[in-house]
């Protein structure tokens, strides 16, 4: 069995392709087309990589179902998305970098670097929650930064930090034109009838988003 530390970047990028797939869904073994259209190869060639991986004690196949992680596994890819969305932060952020560029670079400087040294580059950004894409940035020890509950749940007079808008890609520009995006501050000014919201954002502008829609922006936070 090979030294998990010596893991190709190959090898991560597997990992790291089934952890997003599933990672706002409970694990459930992924299919082998469905992986290998993820990563744009044949699917002989993941086969041939599932299989090294289950060697390693990282995935587990069943056949005629698909691949899942082991507990080591989500561990690793845990860690190296960690890594990148602190780098797209650091980047976006820090460099001014455009997000696409950013996403790029950061998926290559996810691998080199050990956790005491995103520990410091955490530190250094004021520990985000989530990266420039809305997704979650771990913490050092694989959870979540805090617990995420839909906008929907909030009551008027209530300040969120909104995490991700798990809508389609149409929803979510048109959500982002009007200022609304993950990562921004917000507080809810009033609640209708029939459940639509209005929010005031951080920038003072106002957003009335439908009870569908608010189902489907997350924030950080607990209920009071």
């Amino acid at each position: 069995m090979p030294h998990h530390n010596n893991l190709s970047e190959s090898e991560e990028m597997y990992l790291v392709t089934i952890r997003k797939i599933c990672e706002s869904c409970t694990d459930t073994p992924i299919p082998i087309p469905h992986l290998a259209q993820e990563l744009d190869v044949l699917p002989v060639s993941v086969n041939q990589m599932v299989k090294k991986l289950t060697e390693a004690g990282l995935v587990e196949y069943q056949p005629y179902k698909g691949v899942e992680l082991t507990a080591e596994g989500r561990k690793i890819s845990t860690k190296i998305l960690r890594h990148r969305r602190l780098w797209e932060v650091f980047l976006v952020r820090e460099l001014k970098m455009v997000l696409d560029e950013a996403a790029d670079l950061s998926c290559r400087l996810e691998h080199p670097i050990s956790e005491d040294v995103a520990q410091r580059l955490s530190t250094f950004l004021g520990n985000p929650d989530v990266c420039y894409h809305g997704s979650p940035i771990y913490r050092g020890n694989g959870e979540k930064s805090n617990q995420e509950i839909s906008l929907d749940q909030l009551k008027v007079g209530q300040h969120c930090h909104i995490v991700r808008v798990d809508a389609d890609q149409h929803t979510r520009s048109f959500l982002a034109e009007e200022g609304l995006h993950a990562g921004m501050e917000a507080v809810i000014d009033a609640i209708s009838s029939s459940g639509s919201i209005l929010i005031e954002t951080a920038n003072g502008r106002s957003i009335c988003v439908s009870k569908q829609i608010a189902q489907k922006i997350y924030v950080e936070g607990t209920l009071e």
